[in-house]
């Protein structure tokens, strides 16, 4: 398979973490991971293409912080064209999920395992957005009714 047809999208943190759960699924399906780049994400020997770390603590420049996050994720998007988008989240990965929903793409999204009880913001927005919405909480089937129960990923 052509490298990146399946693209694993997260943030920086614990949804990296999350993300490098899939590890054998990135190596297996020759995936491309798109990540903020942190000390950690740079120490992967996975294909890694980065996008900047913004968040809306910055005040006004965040709006051009997460404006060139949207130009680099479409740039990432075109070059690699995935079949698959596979994200952990959080609001980094959404204009990549975006895209891939635009152009007819499979969008499967995993709700953070931080949350057991009560959605996260990027839940709330990624449920209307995924194709398939994957939780690993029972208890998140009561938020997300159309949610698929997949367990832990740790």
């Amino acid at each position: 398979m052509k490298k990146g047809k399946i693209m694993f999208c997260s943030s920086a943190g614990g949804h990296y973490t999350e993300l490098m759960q899939l590890r054998s699924l990135i190596v297996k399906y020759n995936g491309v991971v798109v990540t903020e780049k942190t000390k950690l994400s740079l120490e992967t020997t996975l294909p890694t293409e980065y996008v900047i770390y913004s968040s809306k603590n910055d005040g006004w420049i965040y709006f051009f912080e997460y404006f060139y996050v949207w130009c680099v994720s479409f740039y990432y998007f075109i070059k690699y064209f995935p079949k698959v988008i596979i994200s952990t989240g959080v609001h980094s990965t959404i204009p990549m999920c975006i895209f891939g929903r635009l152009f007819g793409r499979k969008v499967i999204y995993i709700e953070t395992i931080a949350n057991i009880k009560t959605p996260s913001m990027t839940g709330k927005i990624m449920y209307r957005i995924a194709t398939d919405f994957y939780v690993q909480w029972e208890e998140l089937l009561e938020v997300y009714p159309n949610a698929k129960f997949g367990g832990c990923i740790f």
